[in-house]
C-alpha cells in the first residue's frame, strides 16, 4: 500500500522531480564556469549603493594630488627637495604613521640627500613597492629600515576592484604586507591590540573584535585562479568624501588646519587622471549617468578602516558564502519554482504570487545578509526562480495541448475502425460518431480555454493605464491586439530608478509558441530591470542568452526584433533591431530612425553581443517617440494595398497636437479603415510616448 502510494505521488510529480534538478545543474554549472560572475557582481555593487552612508572615518587623513598640484609642483614625478618638505610639514603634525602611495625608487634631483635625511629620521614612515606583474623596488633606504609595504591592487575580471590583499608573497620567499593593512597595524599597536592565531591552519587570526578569514576558490563568484596572496573582500566605507582630505599644494604651503593629522594615519596619493592611479569600484556602475573612478589612494584608506573598524568598533568584516551552500540555495528556489509552475493549471494566482513572494525574499534575504557581513548570490537564484516556473509553466500547458491532440489523434483511429468493421451496421456507427464528434467538440473547447488562458496572462502583464499616469512628464498610451487567440507581439513599460523603459518586440509568427516566447520576454526583461541592469549590450545579450535556451528546449525556430529604450530627464537611448523608431519633434517633423545596427534578433542565436549598440537622442517638451510592430505597416485592404510607414507618420504629424492615447486612437481607426473588411493577419501593437510640455506660472 505504502509502495502504491509512494508510486503515484512519484508519477503526479514526476515533471516537477525532473525540471528541478535540470535547472539547478544549469544554473550551477553556468555560475561554476562563470557566466553568472558578472551578472552576481552586478547586484553585489547595487547592494553597495543602496545601503546607508556611513560616517566619515577621522582615524584616517587622504593628501591628494591632482591636476593643479601637478602644475603647482611644475614636474612629475615630483622632486626630492618638494617631497622632503611635504615629509617636512606632515610631522609637524605630529601624525601616528604616514604612507606614501608614490614609487620611489629611483632619484629625482634636486634635493635627494634631503629626502635620503627625511626617510632616515622619519621612524613612522612607510614607502611602498610592487610586487606582482612587473615588480617595481621601494626607496632603498626604507627598505633598509623595514618601513616598506606592498601598494599592489587586485582587479576582478570585469575591472573593479572588490578584494584587497593582506599578506603577498615575494620571489625571495618573504612576505610583504598591504599598505593599508601595515598601517592599520601600526595605529593599532599603540592601543595595545595585537594580531592573534585563532587557527593557524586555516589561516584565521583575531584582531581585536576583527576575525580574519582569507579568501578562498570554495567562496561566492571567485576560482582557483584569482586566488594569490592572503585576500579578503573589500567591506567599502565610501570614495574620497568618507575621510577628510586635504591637497598636496595646502601642505606645502603649510596651509593644513591645526591639529588636522594628529595622532592620525596619514596617506598621500594621486587623484589626477593624468597620473592614470584611478580605479572601478562597486560605486561605478551607471550606464546613463558615469561616476568618478576612485584613486587607488582611497582604495588603500578603505582598507585601513576596514581593519580599523573592525578591530575597534566590530565593524562586520565582509564574507562570500561557500559554494556548496549556493548550491543548495539553487537547487531549493528550482524545487520551489517547479513546483508553482506545475500548479498554474489549477492553482494560477498561487504561482504568480508564489513567483513574485521569491523574488522579494531573495532580495530582501540578500540585503539584510550585506549588512551582517555576508554575501549571498541574488542573481543566480532570480534566474533559477524564473526559469523554472516558465519550464514547469511551458511544461504543463505543452503536456495539456499533447493530451488534447492524442485523444484527437485516438478517436480518430477509432472512427476508421468502426466504419472498416461496421458497414453493415451503418445507423450504429452513424450514432457512434456523433458521440465522437462531441467528445471532439469539447476537447477542442478545452484546448480554445487553455489558449484563452495564455492570451489572458498577456493581457494581464500588459502596462495598465494607472501605472502609466503616474510617470512624471511623459504621456503614455499603448496598444496591443492579436491576430490570433494568442499573439506574438510584445511591449512594456517599466519605470525604475526614475529611468523609462519601454520595450516593443514582434514574434515570428503568432499562436501558442509565439505567446509564450513573448511572456518569457516580458519576464526576462522584467528581472533584468529589478536587478538595475543598465549596461545595454549585457542587457541584450543576457536577454537573448536565455530566450535562445528555452527555445531550443522547445524544438522550435521562434525569434524575435526587439527594441529597448531607455528615458531619464529628457534624453532617450535606443537598443535592439525591431522597425524604424518614429521620433516626432515639436513642430510635427517626423524623423525616422533605423535600428538594422543597434542589434540582431532574439533567440536566433546563443551569441549576440558584437552586434548590440545604441544611439541616444534628446527630448524636448512637446517631443515624442512612436513604436510598432509591421501588423500596422503591413496591414492589406481588399486589394492587397499595404497601409506603409508613409501613412503611419503622416497621421501621427496630423494628430500630434493631441494626447499620446487621442494619437493612438487616431492610428488604429486609420489602420481599420485602410483594413475594411479584410481578415486581420497580424498582431497590431502600438506604443505613443510624448514628453509634456513645461507649465509656465506667472
Amino acid at each position: 500500500m505504502i509502495g502504491a502510494n509512494i508510486k503515484n505521488y512519484v508519477k503526479k510529480w514526476r515533471s516537477t522531480l525532473i525540471i528541478t534538478p535540470c535547472i539547478a545543474g544549469l544554473v550551477i554549472a553556468g555560475s561554476n564556469i562563470g557566466i553568472l560572475r558578472i551578472l552576481e557582481w552586478v547586484t553585489l555593487d547595487q547592494l553597495f549603493r543602496l545601503r546607508p552612508k556611513e560616517s566619515v572615518d577621522n582615524r584616517i587623513v587622504i593628501v591628494t594630488i591632482d591636476e593643479p598640484d601637478i602644475q603647482y609642483v611644475k614636474q612629475w614625478p615630483m622632486a626630492d627637495r618638494v617631497m622632503a618638505k611635504m615629509i617636512r610639514n606632515i610631522k609637524a603634525q605630529q601624525p601616528r604613521a604616514i604612507a606614501t602611495d608614490i614609487y620611489r625608487d629611483l632619484p629625482v634631483e634636486p634635493g635627494h640627500a634631503e629626502l635620503v635625511q627625511e626617510f632616515q629620521n622619519t621612524p613612522n614612515l612607510i614607502g611602498i613597492e610592487k610586487v606582482a606583474g612587473k615588480p617595481i623596488s621601494p626607496p632603498p633606504t626604507l627598505a633598509k629600515q623595514g618601513q616598506v609595504a606592498a601598494n599592489d591592487l587586485l582587479l576582478d575580471t570585469d575591472g573593479k576592484i572588490r578584494r584587497g590583499l593582506i599578506l603577498l608573497g615575494k620571489p625571495d620567499q618573504s612576505l610583504a604586507q598591504g599598505l593599508g593593512v601595515k598601517l592599520a597595524l601600526m595605529y593599532l599597536e599603540k592601543k595595545g591590540i595585537e594580531l592573534t592565531a585563532i587557527n593557524p591552519d586555516k589561516q584565521i587570526y583575531g584582531l581585536g573584535k576583527a576575525k580574519f578569514v582569507p579568501l578562498s576558490s570554495n567562496d561566492g563568484e571567485y576560482n582557483e585562479a584569482d586566488m594569490g596572496g592572503y585576500q579578503v573582500l573589500i567591506n567599502y566605507r565610501g570614495g574620497l568624501e568618507s575621510f577628510p582630505h586635504i591637497s598636496l599644494t595646502d601642505v606645502l604651503e603649510n596651509r593644513i588646519p591645526a591639529n588636522f593629522m594628529r595622532d592620525r594615519l596619514i596617506l598621500i596619493g594621486a587623484k589626477a587622471p593624468s597620473l592614470n592611479d584611478n580605479y572601478s569600484t562597486p560605486y561605478n556602475n551607471n550606464l546613463f549617468f558615469p561616476t568618478e573612478l576612485i584613486p587607488g589612494v582611497v582604495i588603500h584608506a578603505n582598507l585601513t578602516s576596514q581593519i580599523l573598524s573592525a578591530a575597534i568598533d566590530g565593524r562586520p568584516m565582509l564574507q562570500a558564502t561557500v559554494k556548496p551552500f549556493n548550491w543548495l540555495l539553487i537547487l531549493f528556489w528550482s524545487g520551489y519554482s517547479a513546483t508553482l509552475g506545475a500548479m498554474y493549471i489549477k492553482k494560477r494566482w498561487l504561482t504568480v504570487g508564489g513567483f513574485f513572494l521569491a523574488g522579494t525574499i531573495i532580495v530582501s534575504s540578500a540585503y539584510i545578509a550585506f549588512l551582517g557581513g555576508w554575501i549571498i548570490p541574488v542573481f543566480a537564484p532570480m534566474l533559477t526562480v524564473a526559469s523554472a516556473t516558465i519550464v514547469s509553466i511551458v511544461h504543463v500547458l505543452w503536456r495539456n495541448l499533447r493530451l488534447s491532440y492524442q485523444k484527437l489523434e485516438d478517436y480518430a483511429r477509432t472512427l476508421e475502425d468502426k466504419v472498416q468493421e461496421r458497414t453493415a451496421q451503418l445507423a450504429q456507427a452513424n450514432a457512434e460518431i456523433s458521440i465522437l464528434n462531441e467528445k471532439l467538440q469539447q476537447d477542442n473547447l478545452r484546448m480554445s480555454a487553455e489558449l484563452d488562458i495564455l492570451r489572458q496572462m498577456q493581457q494581464m502583464i500588459l502596462p495598465k493605464p494607472e501605472e502609466l499616469e503616474v510617470i512624471e512628464g511623459l504621456d503614455i498610451a499603448g496598444f496591443m491586439e492579436a491576430a490570433d487567440e494568442v499573439g506574438g507581439d510584445y511591449y512594456d513599460v517599466l519605470y525604475t530608478d526614475d529611468v523609462v523603459t519601454l520595450g516593443i518586440g514582434d514574434v515570428t509568427g503568432h499562436g501558442l509558441e509565439s505567446g509564450l516566447l513573448m511572456l518569457m520576454t516580458q519576464t526576462a526583461v522584467r528581472l533584468l530591470k529589478e536587478i538595475r541592469e543598465s549596461d545595454s549590450v549585457r542587457f541584450l545579450d543576457t536577454l537573448n542568452r536565455t530566450l535562445y535556451k528555452n527555445v531550443q528546449r522547445m524544438n522550435s525556430d521562434k525569434s524575435l526584433t526587439l527594441v529597448i529604450l531607455n528615458y531619464s530627464q529628457g534624453q532617450i537611448s535606443i537598443s535592439g533591431q525591431h522597425e524604424e523608431t518614429i521620433l516626432v519633434r515639436n513642430n510635427r517633423e517626423i524623423e525616422r530612425i533605423d535600428t538594422i545596427d543597434l542589434g540582431f534578433p532574439i533567440a536566433l542565436d546563443d551569441d549576440i553581443a558584437d552586434f548590440i549598440s545604441h544611439t541616444t537622442i534628446q527630448l524636448q517638451p512637446g517631443d515624442g517617440i512612436v513604436l510598432y510592430t509591421d501588423g500596422i505597416t503591413e496591414a492589406k485592404d481588399i486589394n492587397k494595398n499595404q497601409y506603409g510607414i508613409e501613412q503611419l507618420c503622416e497621421i501621427i504629424s496630423q494628430n500630434w497636437h493631441k494626447s499620446a492615447s487621442e494619437i493612438k486612437d487616431a492610428v488604429i481607426l486609420d489602420v481599420r479603415r485602410h483594413i475594411g473588411t479584410q481578415k486581420v493577419f497580424d498582431d497590431i501593437t502600438l506604443v505613443v510616448l510624448k514628453r509634456q510640455e513645461e507649465v509656465l506660472l506667472n
